[in-house]
């Protein structure tokens, strides 16, 4: 049996030759192009005609809805988006898109994701739920251009060892910290644990309502009590709920220039 042609569409060029490296390692699979912008897809998704597409949804020049909708009616290939996290490629798995892999991608992971598309393309109803796909495209699409003044994030979806998808609001979220590889989101009733380095998440989220205190830890500004000098001349964020977070000394300043004219300036 002939390998199934896969195409990826990334804006980062570093995203493209990790997926690149990942597909290498892949059987029965053969990558035929990458783009790095929604026009670009679009040009080699008609030349290629892929079985399948590696698909970021937050692209430069537009977004993943908008490269499915200029794609020919007749012609719908498997999509599996790929996001560093974005409830509308969640609802759209959860409706009809093949899967959704979360960055940063996991060999394993994607290696599911591409056995998912093998089944869909294998199915007697792929048509069918392909053009299903198309329908539910056009709604995300409508709703993300609707909630683009805001850039930021509000909300992380993450994916459990049994498949389950858990939603956390960002605005629940009091800090978070850096464990290795991964960034630990700490609530009032718990925490969760992610694959995604600190310095991803602090570009997502808005800078009015999170501030980076140290290195390896970000918090959310509503969160804040005050701001303590220990006696060896440390500063620490110490939150509502008595949680005491260490600043680093370049953090540190800066967060004093943040608030420094607010409520907090006499903790300094």
């Amino acid at each position: 049996m002939s390998d199934y042609t896969v195409l990826t569409v990334d804006d980062e060029p570093l995203a493209l030759r990790r997926l690149d490296v990942i597909l290498r390692g892949v059987r029965g699979v053969r990558l035929v192009g990458s783009a790095t912008s929604g026009e670009q897809a679009v040009r080699l998704i008609r030349e290629q005609r892929p079985d399948v597409v590696l698909l970021d949804i937050r692209l430069r020049d537009g977004t993943g809805f908008d490269v499915l909708d200029r794609l020919p009616p007749e012609f719908r290939p498997a999509v599996i988006f790929t996001t560093a996290f974005d409830h509308f490629a969640v609802r759209a798995f959860e409706l009809s898109a093949v899967d959704y892999v979360l960055k940063p991608i996991e060999p394993a992971r994607l290696a599911e994701a591409i056995d998912r598309a093998r089944s869909r393309l294998a199915s007697d109803n792929s048509a069918r739920e392909l053009a299903e796909m198309r329908t539910i495209v056009r709604d995300l699409r409508a709703e993300f251009r609707a909630r683009q003044a805001s850039p930021y994030e509000t909300e992380m979806w993450i994916r459990g060892t049994t498949g389950s998808l858990t939603r956390v609001a960002l605005d629940q979220v009091d800090w978070v910290s850096a464990e290795d590889d991964y960034i630990r989101l700490h609530t009032g009733t718990g925490s969760h644990l992610v694959r995604m380095s600190i310095k991803t998440l602090a570009a997502r989220v808005d800078p009015d309502k999170f501030v980076r205190v140290h290195r390896a830890a970000l918090v959310r500004r509503d969160a804040i009590a005050q701001v303590r000098q220990s006696p060896t001349g440390r500063r620490d964020v110490v939150l509502r709920d008595g949680t005491r977070v260490a600043t680093g000394r370049v953090y540190a300043r800066k967060l004093r220039a943040l608030l420094g004219n607010g409520a907090f300036a006499q903790s300094f």
